[in-house]
């Protein structure tokens, strides 16, 4: 099942290629399915694969240590965005560049299709076709520096918000 060309010229890191480039690019991605609420990945496993959201929605969580009590420190998901497959939304992507472990979980909330690109397929893409892979990796740098920047803009509000509180 090869995503269709129109669907993978919305996702963001693919919308500087031709059609000859994104049909390179759909044939080495691989479609997986998952049920509502399966986790798709686990925030600290190895990654190698960035994934495109196909059908339905997906959940990003970060696990946060709370304080429940005096002496009473427990983890809890914190739910930070969901993905919605009208979106064309990738993640996982730091995976194209690095094999660093996962930063965030991702959960179905719907039943789900998603494709994936591992590291090794994107790279042999990127060396046999070098105007492809500077196009992608281009465009993936631009999000990831957009999430880093949201990223920064959201650190400044929460130490402002605890700097308040802690004076008061």
């Amino acid at each position: 099942m090869i995503p269709e060309i129109d669907f993978l010229k919305k996702v963001y890191i693919f919308q500087d290629l031709d059609d000859n480039e994104i049909e390179a690019v759909a044939g080495v991605l691989t479609p997986l399915f998952f049920k509502s609420d399966q986790v798709i990945l686990k925030e600290g496993d190895e990654g190698g694969t960035m994934y495109i959201i196909a059908t339905g929605v997906a959940q990003i969580s970060k696990t946060l240590t709370m304080k429940f009590g005096q002496d009473d420190y427990r983890e809890t998901e914190k739910t930070m965005t969901n993905l919605k497959a009208e979106d064309a939304s990738v993640f996982g992507e730091m995976a194209l560049i690095t094999e660093n472990e996962r930063s965030a979980s991702v959960t179905a909330v719907s039943d789900c299709t998603r494709y994936g690109i591992s590291r090794e397929d994107f790279l042999k893409l990127a060396e046999s076709n070098p105007g492809l892979g500077f196009k992608v990796m281009l465009r993936l740098a631009e999000l990831i520096s957009q999430r880093l920047k949201t990223t920064d803009e959201d650190v400044v509000r929460l130490t402002t918000a605890l700097s308040i509180a802690l004076s008061q």
